[in-house]
């Protein structure tokens, strides 16, 4: 079937508001207005609907109906044959890097440029919305409001600046990076990204990193004070905050200070779980990370220590224990760190379906559960009146395969805009 492809949205040269207000760029508010016939729709919470008219108004679903639509609309798309979902949304990123090379070898100015890039490839593999956890400098908010304001094309950006850790937790050189000692230090990095530049959400360093070698992944950096003092800042201005951890001692750091996204989290503990499951806090296991080091072992570096360091080892049966116990589970996929490419974001869900979870849950984890893991559960993530037409359409339906989200993804549609290789 041929799409009518909008005037002047060539590879979705559109604005869009990552913020989800009523700023639209105007060409895409004169055009993108249609009614859409999906064969089979998955909503992104869990149900599947068949034979649905999906209409759309100036970026947004104004009907649903199994009966034709109440309204007008100037063009219609044929998509009976095919599956229709919630674009993806993979809520942990860092748009910066080159997973080939070492990204601080090139200005921040540079970094940019290869982020709006990176940004693009994950949108074309249907990746509608990108969360970048922890950059340098401005990098990730100038790729966020160049998008924004329709500078360059990309996915809804949300992003958190760099972010906050320890003197010397992630940096080799004095002032590097955002570095804090004590809770009003803390405090103070916190409101600098949330009032100076409009930050989505927090990043916090609970835990060292594998990629780190002068510390261990699972020693712990920020104290219980310093991070809470970053919590409620955060909690103030209605954002979240995401911890990267590892061990035991960081995840029982996070958790007390109020932290809302576990972002890795080996050793999970059951009182951990336990704890998450009642307070609807979010495990973001970003096992795309994982398994792509896995392939690479023995080449050195960050490949080898994953092993090493006996992360791997423990990656596996901490999210089979996590999903057995109904944690809620997040898609992330860390794209940008080595050999953690963008533009196959998707397999993240592939993994998650090798071990344990159901096609169905591993769609909700890339839909509705990334959604709330940033706070934007209520524009974006499932299909309804009211939310952002954030979609993409397949040839075969992911439920019978969750790779058929990669091996047959024929168009993305982002804030109700066809987005043209």
């Amino acid at each position: 079937m041929t799409i009518l492809r909008l005037p002047g949205i060539k590879k979705g040269g559109t604005g869009l508001d990552a913020h989800l207000n009523t700023k639209t760029y105007e060409s895409c508010m004169r055009s993108c207005s249609f009614e859409l016939f999906a064969g089979s729709l998955i909503t992104g919470d869990g149900e599947v609907k068949e034979n649905i008219h999906i209409g759309v108004t100036d970026g947004v679903i104004t009907e649903i109906s199994e009966n034709p639509l109440k309204r007008e609309y100037p063009e219609a798309y044929d998509f009976s044959m095919k599956t229709v979902m919630p674009g993806l949304i993979d809520a942990h990123v860092h748009i910066r890097y080159d997973p080939s090379g070492d990204p601080e070898q090139q200005s921040h100015e540079y970094q940019a440029l290869r982020g709006t890039e990176n940004a693009r490839k994950a949108l074309y593999s249907g990746v509608t919305s990108l969360g970048d956890a922890g950059a340098v400098g401005n990098v990730a908010f100038a790729v966020r409001n160049a998008v924004n304001n329709g500078v360059t094309v990309g996915p809804r950006l949300f992003v958190s600046g760099e972010m906050i850790t320890i003197t010397g937790g992630r940096s080799k050189t004095p002032g590097e990076r955002l570095e804090v000692n004590g809770a009003d230090s803390a405090r103070e990095a916190a409101r600098r990204l949330l009032m100076y530049h409009n930050a989505d959400y927090i990043k916090l360093g609970a835990t060292g990193a594998i990629s780190s070698a002068h510390t261990g992944p699972r020693h712990p950096q920020l104290t219980v004070d310093e991070m809470n003092a970053c919590c409620e800042e955060a909690h103030n201005c209605g954002k979240l905050v995401h911890s990267h951890c590892y061990g035991e001692k960081g995840i029982s750091n996070s958790l007390e200070a109020g932290c809302d996204v576990i972002v890795h989290g080996q050793t999970l503990t059951d009182a951990h779980i336990d704890y998450m499951r009642k307070n609807d806090l979010i495990l973001m296991p970003t096992l795309k990370a994982f398994c792509g080091h896995l392939d690479h072992v023995g080449e050195g570096g960050t490949h080898d220590r994953i092993v090493s360091t006996g992360i791997w080892e423990e990656t596996e049966p901490n999210f089979r224990r996590a999903h057995k116990a109904g944690l809620t589970i997040a898609m992330g996929t860390d794209a940008g760190m080595p050999d953690d490419h963008f533009g196959d974001n998707y397999r993240d869900l592939e993994y998650m379906v090798e071990w344990g979870m159901t096609p169905m849950e591993a769609v909700q984890a890339g839909t509705l559960n990334a959604a709330k893991s940033l706070a934007v559960e209520d524009n974006v993530g499932t299909i309804g009146v009211g939310k952002r037409a954030d979609l993409i359409v397949l040839g075969r339906n992911p439920l019978d395969d969750i790779r058929n989200i990669g091996k047959s993804l024929e168009e993305v549609i982002l804030n109700g805009v066809f987005i043209e290789k």
